[in-house]
């Protein structure tokens, strides 16, 4: 299946926004280790390190399930999870559980480690931000592409319509000239002024700028009527008879030649 340029240069510019996103991410992060690592002095006998640990344990916990959560409400909706492997993260998330529970258990005291933590806990944070900034930014352009796709299939049926309608008008006016019967019946049951009314009202709309569905309902109707309307101008008997002559007339000629 070939793809177009214009295919290649938007799923090239989702590329190059992702991965400016990630390097955004991977910078801020980068300076938040270099930061814990050389300005956070963790004193190795804290009385509050235990609480420390209880917290990021229960907030890593806490994150992981609104993450599972998260990402069984994108699966409901048939969407795509992100450009993110979410295994990575869930694994990633369960790895720092582990060691924080490692470290409740266990009596070091070791002011690296406790760093070591905290970290272990902002990598798998960071990289479930990125997974579900990625998934909203792909969400957004795709509802942004499938309005486009809606804005455009109305309006090739709204010019479409209009089209057609200008024809049976232009058909109608032709018989209407031409067969006194169809102008009597036109005035007769006023169907004269809502035939000028209505075309008069689709023409109008070659200058709008975009049609909501509305506006395609409204042209549809108005289309319908002029088909109907046409199709009853052909029952007439004086229009029906002219026809039958005419080709009857055909048929002579060319079986004379």
């Amino acid at each position: 299946m070939n793809i177009s340029r214009l295919e290649k240069h938007r799923s090239q510019r989702k590329v190059d926004r992702d991965v400016s996103r990630f390097w955004v991410l991977g910078l801020l992060f980068s300076l938040l280790i270099l930061g814990v690592e050389f300005f956070v002095t963790i004193p190795e006998q804290a009385e509050w390190l235990p609480e420390l640990e209880m917290s990021l344990f229960s907030a890593s916990f806490t994150f992981l399930a609104f993450y599972l959560l998260g990402l069984t409400f994108v699966f409901s909706r048939q969407e795509e999870a992100g450009r993110v492997n979410h295994h990575v993260i869930i694994y990633a998330w369960l790895g720092a559980i582990l060691f924080h529970l490692f470290l409740m258990i266990t009596s070091f005291s070791n002011q690296h480690i406790y760093k070591a933590a905290i970290i272990l806990f902002l990598g798998p944070f960071f990289l479930t931000v990125f997974h579900f900034i990625t998934y909203l930014s792909a969400l957004r352009e795709a509802r942004r592409e499938a309005a486009k796709a809606t804005a455009a299939s109305r309006e090739r049926i709204a010019y479409q319509l209009i089209l057609e309608g200008s024809r049976v008008y232009e058909e109608i006016k032709r018989l209407r000239a031409e067969f006194p019967e169809v102008e009597q019946m036109l005035r007769a049951n006023g169907f004269y002024p809502r035939m000028e009314r209505f075309i008069l009202e689709m023409q109008q709309y070659l200058h709008a700028e975009q049609f909501t569905q509305k506006d395609i309902e409204l042209l549809e109707g108005h289309y319908l009527f002029l088909e109907n309307l046409f199709v009853l101008i052909k029952q007439l008997p004086e229009v029906r008879e002219s026809r039958w002559y005419a080709h009857r007339r055909d048929d002579r000629t060319t079986f004379s030649e």
